[in-house]
Protein backbone atom coordinates (compact mmCIF):
# COMPACT_ATOMS: atom_id res chain seq x y z
CA UNK A 1 0.00 0.00 0.00
CA UNK A 2 1.45 3.65 -1.05
CA UNK A 3 2.41 5.47 1.89
CA UNK A 4 -0.07 8.12 1.30
CA UNK A 5 -2.59 5.81 1.95
CA UNK A 6 -1.09 4.28 4.58
CA UNK A 7 -1.20 7.68 6.31
CA UNK A 8 -5.14 8.29 5.30
CA UNK A 9 -6.13 5.18 6.59
CA UNK A 10 -4.36 6.09 9.77
CA UNK A 11 -6.29 9.10 10.42
CA UNK A 12 -9.14 6.91 9.43
CA UNK A 13 -9.25 4.63 12.20
CA UNK A 14 -7.90 7.83 14.68
CA UNK A 15 -10.84 9.56 13.87
CA UNK A 16 -13.11 6.39 14.31
CA UNK A 17 -11.13 5.60 17.72
CA UNK A 18 -11.43 9.14 18.56
CA UNK A 19 -15.82 9.21 17.86
CA UNK A 20 -15.92 6.02 19.75
CA UNK A 21 -14.21 6.81 22.70
CA UNK A 22 -16.46 9.79 22.70
CA UNK A 23 -19.48 8.09 22.46
CA UNK A 24 -18.64 5.85 24.86
CA UNK A 25 -18.17 8.51 27.49
CA UNK A 26 -21.34 10.32 26.72
CA UNK A 27 -23.51 7.14 26.85
CA UNK A 28 -21.64 6.17 30.32
CA UNK A 29 -22.43 9.62 31.74
CA UNK A 30 -26.54 9.45 30.61
CA UNK A 31 -26.25 5.73 32.34
CA UNK A 32 -24.88 6.84 35.45
CA UNK A 33 -27.22 10.11 35.52
CA UNK A 34 -29.92 7.93 35.03
CA UNK A 35 -28.82 5.36 37.64
CA UNK A 36 -28.66 8.51 40.26
CA UNK A 37 -32.28 9.92 39.48
CA UNK A 38 -33.72 5.96 39.52
CA UNK A 39 -31.74 4.69 42.52
CA UNK A 40 -29.72 6.51 44.04
CA UNK A 41 -28.07 3.36 46.15
CA UNK A 42 -27.19 1.90 43.35
CA UNK A 43 -25.19 4.91 41.81
CA UNK A 44 -23.73 5.32 45.28
CA UNK A 45 -21.70 1.88 44.90
CA UNK A 46 -22.09 2.62 41.27
CA UNK A 47 -19.43 5.52 41.92
CA UNK A 48 -17.33 3.83 44.28
CA UNK A 49 -16.55 1.08 41.08
CA UNK A 50 -15.72 3.73 38.80
CA UNK A 51 -12.76 5.15 41.33
CA UNK A 52 -11.98 1.29 41.58
CA UNK A 53 -11.50 0.69 37.97
CA UNK A 54 -9.58 3.98 37.36
CA UNK A 55 -6.48 2.41 39.29
CA UNK A 56 -7.21 3.34 42.75
CA UNK A 57 -8.14 6.98 41.57
CA UNK A 58 -9.77 9.95 43.48
CA UNK A 59 -9.48 7.10 46.83
CA UNK A 60 -5.81 6.96 46.05
CA UNK A 61 -5.47 10.85 45.33
CA UNK A 62 -7.30 11.50 48.81
CA UNK A 63 -5.26 11.26 51.99
CA UNK A 64 -6.87 10.24 55.26
CA UNK A 65 -4.64 12.18 58.04
CA UNK A 66 -4.58 10.49 61.54
CA UNK A 67 -5.86 12.20 64.27
CA UNK A 68 -3.46 14.95 66.00
CA UNK A 69 -2.86 17.02 69.02
CA UNK A 70 -5.83 19.83 67.33
CA UNK A 71 -8.54 16.92 67.05
CA UNK A 72 -8.24 16.11 70.48
CA UNK A 73 -8.40 19.77 71.84
CA UNK A 74 -11.65 20.28 69.73
CA UNK A 75 -12.93 16.99 71.18
CA UNK A 76 -12.34 17.56 74.30
CA UNK A 77 -15.23 20.03 75.02
CA UNK A 78 -17.90 17.35 73.44
CA UNK A 79 -19.17 14.94 75.19
CA UNK A 80 -17.80 11.54 74.73
CA UNK A 81 -19.22 8.41 74.06
CA UNK A 82 -19.50 5.68 76.74
CA UNK A 83 -21.22 2.56 77.01
CA UNK A 84 -24.04 1.70 79.50
CA UNK A 85 -23.15 0.09 82.75
CA UNK A 86 -25.27 -2.20 84.80
CA UNK A 87 -24.60 -5.24 82.10
CA UNK A 88 -26.62 -8.45 83.09
CA UNK A 89 -24.41 -10.39 80.94
CA UNK A 90 -20.78 -11.46 81.23
CA UNK A 91 -17.89 -11.02 79.17
CA UNK A 92 -18.62 -12.77 75.74
CA UNK A 93 -21.65 -14.36 76.50
CA UNK A 94 -24.56 -13.98 73.75
CA UNK A 95 -28.19 -14.94 74.49
CA UNK A 96 -31.41 -14.59 72.07
CA UNK A 97 -34.43 -14.86 73.47
CA UNK A 98 -33.12 -15.80 76.52
CA UNK A 99 -31.43 -18.45 75.54
CA UNK A 100 -27.90 -18.83 75.59
CA UNK A 101 -26.34 -19.38 72.29
CA UNK A 102 -22.63 -19.93 71.65
CA UNK A 103 -21.45 -17.80 69.36
CA UNK A 104 -22.77 -14.62 66.89
CA UNK A 105 -22.47 -17.02 63.57
CA UNK A 106 -25.72 -19.02 64.88
CA UNK A 107 -27.08 -15.97 66.47
CA UNK A 108 -27.52 -14.77 63.18
CA UNK A 109 -28.91 -18.10 61.98
CA UNK A 110 -31.08 -18.50 64.97
CA UNK A 111 -32.97 -15.05 64.34
CA UNK A 112 -36.46 -14.87 64.59
CA UNK A 113 -39.52 -12.08 64.10
CA UNK A 114 -39.59 -10.12 66.99
CA UNK A 115 -36.04 -11.65 68.23
CA UNK A 116 -34.01 -9.66 71.67
CA UNK A 117 -30.21 -10.08 70.55
CA UNK A 118 -28.31 -9.64 73.86
CA UNK A 119 -24.43 -9.53 73.29
CA UNK A 120 -22.11 -9.12 76.69
CA UNK A 121 -18.54 -7.26 76.83
CA UNK A 122 -16.17 -7.76 74.27
CA UNK A 123 -14.67 -7.13 71.17
CA UNK A 124 -16.28 -9.12 67.95
CA UNK A 125 -15.29 -9.97 64.90
CA UNK A 126 -18.44 -11.79 63.30
CA UNK A 127 -20.74 -9.32 61.19
CA UNK A 128 -24.50 -10.26 61.53
CA UNK A 129 -26.92 -10.38 58.77
CA UNK A 130 -30.56 -9.29 60.07
CA UNK A 131 -33.46 -10.88 58.08
CA UNK A 132 -36.13 -11.17 60.35
CA UNK A 133 -38.46 -8.22 61.14
CA UNK A 134 -38.52 -6.47 64.45
CA UNK A 135 -34.78 -7.49 65.76
CA UNK A 136 -33.61 -5.63 68.36
CA UNK A 137 -29.52 -6.09 69.38
CA UNK A 138 -28.49 -4.99 72.46
CA UNK A 139 -25.26 -5.07 73.53
CA UNK A 140 -24.30 -5.07 77.68
CA UNK A 141 -21.37 -3.37 78.64
CA UNK A 142 -18.78 -2.15 76.51
CA UNK A 143 -19.36 -3.95 72.97
CA UNK A 144 -17.29 -3.45 70.33
CA UNK A 145 -17.51 -4.77 66.75
CA UNK A 146 -13.78 -4.28 64.89
CA UNK A 147 -13.83 -4.76 61.21
CA UNK A 148 -16.39 -7.20 60.82
CA UNK A 149 -17.61 -7.43 57.26
CA UNK A 150 -20.57 -9.56 56.01
CA UNK A 151 -21.22 -9.87 51.88
CA UNK A 152 -18.75 -7.20 51.54
CA UNK A 153 -21.10 -4.60 52.53
CA UNK A 154 -20.51 -3.89 56.65
CA UNK A 155 -21.35 -4.70 60.09
CA UNK A 156 -24.60 -4.99 60.01
CA UNK A 157 -26.38 -5.89 56.87
CA UNK A 158 -30.10 -5.28 57.57
CA UNK A 159 -32.77 -6.69 55.72
CA UNK A 160 -35.78 -7.14 57.74
CA UNK A 161 -38.35 -4.14 59.38
CA UNK A 162 -38.57 -2.26 62.12
CA UNK A 163 -34.54 -3.06 63.56
CA UNK A 164 -33.31 -1.56 66.59
CA UNK A 165 -29.34 -1.67 67.80
CA UNK A 166 -28.50 -0.42 71.48
CA UNK A 167 -25.42 0.63 72.86
CA UNK A 168 -22.57 -0.56 70.72
CA UNK A 169 -19.36 0.18 69.42
CA UNK A 170 -18.18 -0.30 65.51
CA UNK A 171 -15.19 0.72 64.25
CA UNK A 172 -12.61 -0.11 61.57
CA UNK A 173 -15.17 -1.65 58.45
CA UNK A 174 -13.51 -1.18 55.31
CA UNK A 175 -14.84 -2.90 52.19
CA UNK A 176 -13.27 -3.19 48.72
CA UNK A 177 -15.82 -0.72 46.77
CA UNK A 178 -14.89 1.43 49.30
CA UNK A 179 -18.53 2.32 51.13
CA UNK A 180 -17.94 -0.23 54.25
CA UNK A 181 -20.56 0.36 56.37
CA UNK A 182 -21.36 -0.22 60.34
CA UNK A 183 -24.69 -0.09 59.41
CA UNK A 184 -25.57 -1.11 56.25
CA UNK A 185 -29.39 -0.97 55.82
CA UNK A 186 -31.41 -2.80 53.00
CA UNK A 187 -34.91 -2.97 55.20
CA UNK A 188 -36.65 -0.97 55.97
CA UNK A 189 -37.49 1.63 59.61
CA UNK A 190 -34.14 1.39 61.84
CA UNK A 191 -33.09 2.88 65.40
CA UNK A 192 -29.60 3.33 66.14
CA UNK A 193 -29.91 4.28 70.09
CA UNK A 194 -26.37 5.21 72.20
CA UNK A 195 -24.08 3.74 69.30
CA UNK A 196 -20.45 5.15 68.74
CA UNK A 197 -19.76 4.67 65.00
CA UNK A 198 -16.01 5.45 63.91
CA UNK A 199 -12.83 5.25 61.84
CA UNK A 200 -14.37 3.25 59.27
CA UNK A 201 -15.08 4.12 55.27
CA UNK A 202 -19.20 4.74 55.93
CA UNK A 203 -21.10 5.05 59.44
CA UNK A 204 -24.76 4.06 58.23
CA UNK A 205 -25.47 3.45 54.64
CA UNK A 206 -29.11 3.14 53.42
CA UNK A 207 -31.25 1.73 50.16
CA UNK A 208 -33.37 4.46 48.40
CA UNK A 209 -36.36 3.50 50.43
CA UNK A 210 -35.89 3.22 53.73
CA UNK A 211 -38.74 4.07 55.75
CA UNK A 212 -37.84 5.94 58.90
CA UNK A 213 -34.54 6.19 60.40
CA UNK A 214 -34.33 7.47 63.69
CA UNK A 215 -30.38 8.34 65.57
CA UNK A 216 -30.48 9.09 69.03
CA UNK A 217 -27.74 9.58 72.00
CA UNK A 218 -24.97 8.51 69.10
CA UNK A 219 -21.23 9.31 68.17
CA UNK A 220 -20.36 9.20 64.69
CA UNK A 221 -16.17 10.19 64.14
CA UNK A 222 -14.17 9.64 61.54
CA UNK A 223 -16.25 8.56 58.95
CA UNK A 224 -15.85 8.88 54.92
CA UNK A 225 -13.57 7.71 52.01
CA UNK A 226 -12.44 8.87 48.35
CA UNK A 227 -15.10 11.39 48.60
CA UNK A 228 -17.75 9.07 48.08
CA UNK A 229 -18.80 7.89 51.85
CA UNK A 230 -20.05 9.86 54.57
CA UNK A 231 -21.04 9.57 58.36
CA UNK A 232 -24.64 9.14 57.89
CA UNK A 233 -25.75 8.26 54.16
CA UNK A 234 -29.52 8.46 53.36
CA UNK A 235 -31.20 7.49 50.53
CA UNK A 236 -34.74 8.04 50.88
CA UNK A 237 -37.50 7.62 53.75
CA UNK A 238 -36.97 10.57 56.80
CA UNK A 239 -34.62 10.88 58.50
CA UNK A 240 -34.00 12.30 62.40
CA UNK A 241 -31.10 12.92 64.27
CA UNK A 242 -31.73 13.70 67.61
CA UNK A 243 -28.96 14.41 70.49
CA UNK A 244 -26.51 13.43 68.68
CA UNK A 245 -22.77 13.88 67.44
CA UNK A 246 -21.25 13.84 63.75
CA UNK A 247 -17.51 14.72 63.10
CA UNK A 248 -14.81 14.88 61.47
CA UNK A 249 -15.58 12.95 58.30
CA UNK A 250 -12.21 12.04 56.25
CA UNK A 251 -11.59 11.90 52.81
CA UNK A 252 -13.80 14.40 51.41
CA UNK A 253 -17.22 12.89 53.13
CA UNK A 254 -20.07 14.81 54.50
CA UNK A 255 -21.38 14.73 58.12
CA UNK A 256 -24.65 14.17 56.84
CA UNK A 257 -25.63 13.16 52.92
CA UNK A 258 -29.39 12.63 53.11
CA UNK A 259 -32.08 12.26 50.53
CA UNK A 260 -34.80 11.70 52.61
CA UNK A 261 -38.00 13.44 51.85
CA UNK A 262 -37.87 14.64 55.37
CA UNK A 263 -34.51 15.51 57.29
CA UNK A 264 -34.91 16.62 61.32
CA UNK A 265 -31.50 17.08 63.15
CA UNK A 266 -32.08 18.53 66.56
CA UNK A 267 -30.19 19.24 69.54
CA UNK A 268 -26.93 17.63 68.07
CA UNK A 269 -23.33 18.83 67.16
CA UNK A 270 -22.52 18.80 62.94
CA UNK A 271 -19.16 19.54 62.82
CA UNK A 272 -15.87 19.60 60.78
CA UNK A 273 -13.39 19.90 63.70
CA UNK A 274 -9.92 19.38 62.15
CA UNK A 275 -11.17 16.81 59.62
CA UNK A 276 -10.57 16.52 55.39
CA UNK A 277 -14.56 16.72 54.65
CA UNK A 278 -16.87 18.32 51.85
CA UNK A 279 -19.63 19.71 52.96
CA UNK A 280 -21.18 19.62 56.24
CA UNK A 281 -25.08 18.68 55.94
CA UNK A 282 -25.58 17.59 51.86
CA UNK A 283 -29.18 17.67 50.75
CA UNK A 284 -28.72 16.87 47.26
CA UNK A 285 -32.88 16.38 46.98
CA UNK A 286 -33.64 18.91 49.14
CA UNK A 287 -37.07 17.51 50.62
CA UNK A 288 -38.23 19.45 54.27
CA UNK A 289 -35.25 19.68 56.31
CA UNK A 290 -35.59 21.23 59.61
CA UNK A 291 -31.94 21.87 61.78
CA UNK A 292 -32.46 23.48 64.92
CA UNK A 293 -31.03 23.75 68.51
CA UNK A 294 -27.41 22.62 67.34
CA UNK A 295 -23.57 23.08 66.98
CA UNK A 296 -22.49 23.35 63.32
CA UNK A 297 -19.01 23.57 62.60
CA UNK A 298 -17.13 24.11 58.75
CA UNK A 299 -13.64 23.59 60.07
CA UNK A 300 -10.53 25.28 57.95
CA UNK A 301 -9.47 21.58 55.95
CA UNK A 302 -13.09 21.29 54.22
CA UNK A 303 -12.70 21.41 51.19
CA UNK A 304 -16.03 22.51 49.79
CA UNK A 305 -17.08 26.00 50.43
CA UNK A 306 -20.55 24.98 50.97
CA UNK A 307 -21.65 24.43 54.87
CA UNK A 308 -25.14 23.44 53.74
CA UNK A 309 -25.98 21.97 50.49
CA UNK A 310 -29.85 22.04 49.13
CA UNK A 311 -31.26 20.63 45.70
CA UNK A 312 -28.26 20.71 44.28
CA UNK A 313 -29.19 17.56 42.00
CA UNK A 314 -31.53 17.41 38.90
CA UNK A 315 -34.26 16.02 40.72
CA UNK A 316 -35.63 17.62 43.61
CA UNK A 317 -38.66 16.14 46.13
CA UNK A 318 -41.95 18.00 44.97
CA UNK A 319 -42.21 19.65 48.67
CA UNK A 320 -39.16 21.99 49.78
CA UNK A 321 -38.65 23.98 52.88
CA UNK A 322 -35.59 24.56 55.09
CA UNK A 323 -35.47 26.04 58.53
CA UNK A 324 -32.65 26.94 60.40
CA UNK A 325 -33.28 27.94 64.16
CA UNK A 326 -31.20 28.26 67.35
CA UNK A 327 -28.26 27.03 66.34
CA UNK A 328 -24.44 27.86 66.85
CA UNK A 329 -23.03 28.10 63.10
CA UNK A 330 -19.27 28.85 62.74
CA UNK A 331 -17.53 29.28 59.25
CA UNK A 332 -13.74 29.02 59.51
CA UNK A 333 -12.52 27.12 56.40
CA UNK A 334 -10.05 28.51 55.04
CA UNK A 335 -10.51 30.29 51.41
CA UNK A 336 -14.31 31.20 51.07
CA UNK A 337 -17.53 29.88 53.14
CA UNK A 338 -20.57 29.83 52.21
CA UNK A 339 -23.76 28.28 54.33
CA UNK A 340 -26.12 27.69 52.09
CA UNK A 341 -26.03 26.87 48.71
CA UNK A 342 -29.77 26.34 47.36
CA UNK A 343 -31.04 25.29 43.86
CA UNK A 344 -34.72 25.11 45.19
CA UNK A 345 -36.53 27.28 42.81
CA UNK A 346 -39.23 29.56 44.54
CA UNK A 347 -38.00 28.30 48.19
CA UNK A 348 -36.87 30.76 50.67
CA UNK A 349 -34.79 29.39 53.48
CA UNK A 350 -35.57 30.79 57.14
CA UNK A 351 -32.80 31.17 58.63
CA UNK A 352 -33.16 32.67 61.78
CA UNK A 353 -32.19 33.38 65.48
CA UNK A 354 -28.97 31.49 65.19
CA UNK A 355 -25.21 33.21 66.38
CA UNK A 356 -23.25 32.86 63.46
CA UNK A 357 -19.47 32.98 63.55
CA UNK A 358 -18.23 34.09 59.62
CA UNK A 359 -15.17 36.21 59.52
CA UNK A 360 -16.13 36.90 55.73
CA UNK A 361 -20.09 37.73 56.62
CA UNK A 362 -23.19 35.90 55.16
CA UNK A 363 -26.29 36.99 53.97
CA UNK A 364 -28.27 36.13 56.95
CA UNK A 365 -26.90 39.25 59.38
CA UNK A 366 -30.51 40.56 59.30
CA UNK A 367 -32.21 37.92 61.53
CA UNK A 368 -29.50 36.43 63.13
CA UNK A 369 -26.53 37.40 65.64
CA UNK A 370 -23.93 37.69 63.97
CA UNK A 371 -19.75 38.40 64.36
CA UNK A 372 -16.85 38.08 62.55
CA UNK A 373 -14.71 35.82 64.70
CA UNK A 374 -14.94 33.54 67.99
CA UNK A 375 -13.35 35.88 70.26
CA UNK A 376 -16.23 38.17 69.40
CA UNK A 377 -19.22 35.49 69.99
CA UNK A 378 -17.34 35.00 73.55
CA UNK A 379 -16.11 31.32 72.13
CA UNK A 380 -13.29 29.25 73.00
CA UNK A 381 -10.53 29.75 70.35
CA UNK A 382 -10.09 27.13 67.45
CA UNK A 383 -9.92 24.30 67.39
CA UNK A 384 -12.58 23.84 70.59
CA UNK A 385 -15.66 23.22 69.80
CA UNK A 386 -18.62 24.20 71.81
CA UNK A 387 -21.02 21.16 72.75
CA UNK A 388 -24.30 23.61 72.70
CA UNK A 389 -25.33 26.48 71.35
CA UNK A 390 -25.37 28.98 74.23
Amino acid sequence: MPTSEIRVAGRFWKKLLLQYLVLTGVLAHAALMGLLLLAPDLAHRATDRIGQVAGGGIAAALPESAPNADWETARASLRRWSPQTGASLGQGQIRIDGDAVGNLKDASERLRDGSVLEIGAGVYRTPLVVRADGVRIVGHGHVVFDGAVAQGKGTFVIKGRGTRIENIECRNVQVRDGNGACVRLAGRNLLLEQVYFHSSQEGLLTGSDPGDVVIRHSFFERLGHGGRAHGVYQGGGTLTIERSYVLGSKGQGHEVKSRAQRTTIANSVIASLTGQDSRLIDLPNGGIVSITDSTLQQGPNSTNRDMVGFALERRPHEDNALEMKRNLIILERNGSNLLLSNNAQGMQADISDNIIVAPQGTDYASDNLEYQSRGQAGLPPYPAVPDRPS
